[in-house]
């Protein structure tokens, strides 16, 4: 038998065996950092557009006829105000402003106006920027004698009020509506 084939090649017992060294380990690469999550509005608008003091909407916050909660749809409007509040820190107050044409107009857009606040607390937004005002039908701005001009009346607007915590040309921050109640509590 030979030596080759035991895989004895090189040993010899008249001379040592030089060390074996150990292969070197392959260079530990370092993990990858993950990547940051994204926020949950991941498209969120670079710019946002005002009417006077007013942000416009990309679409309106709808309730049911007769309810005051936030209806299917609304969450992209909530969003965007969500956003704007966050990208525009300057902004150190808000009136959500209810409006509604109808029996118990007043009532019902208080309760809408503190019910969207509620909501922008409940998606982060700090309650104390945010105002909650009902107008009632006081202020249309469309023929409130035609359903489609009734229709245009019912709305939540959301208006600026204060930058660096000062009123903006100190106007009231109700705006002359009635409080809504507190977005606090």
């Amino acid at each position: 038998m030979s030596w080759a084939r035991l895989g004895l090649v090189g040993l010899c017992a008249c001379r040592p065996a030089a060390p074996v060294e150990p292969a070197p380990e392959p260079p530990q690469l370092a993990e990858p950092a993950p990547a940051p999550e994204p926020e949950p509005e991941s498209v969120a608008p670079a710019t946002y557009e005002l009417d006077g003091n007013r942000l416009v909407l990309p679409r309106p916050i709808e309730f049911a006829a007769t309810s005051d909660i936030p209806g299917r749809g609304s969450e992209i409007a909530l969003g965007y105000v969500r956003s704007y509040l966050r990208a525009k820190s300057s902004v150190t107050q808000v009136r959500i402003e209810g409006h509604f044409s109808g029996p118990d107009a007043q009532a019902m857009s208080e309760r809408r106006a503190l019910a969207v606040a509620r909501e922008l607390v409940r998606m982060g937004i700090d309650c104390k920027r945010l105002v909650a005002v009902g107008f009632g039908d006081s202020k249309p701005i469309a023929d409130g004698s035609t359903p489609a001009g009734r229709v245009q009346n019912i709305r939540i607007e959301v208006h600026n009020v204060a930058l660096l915590g000062r009123l903006i040309a100190g106007m009231p921050a109700d705006g002359g509506g009635r409080p809504a109640g507190d977005p606090c509590s």
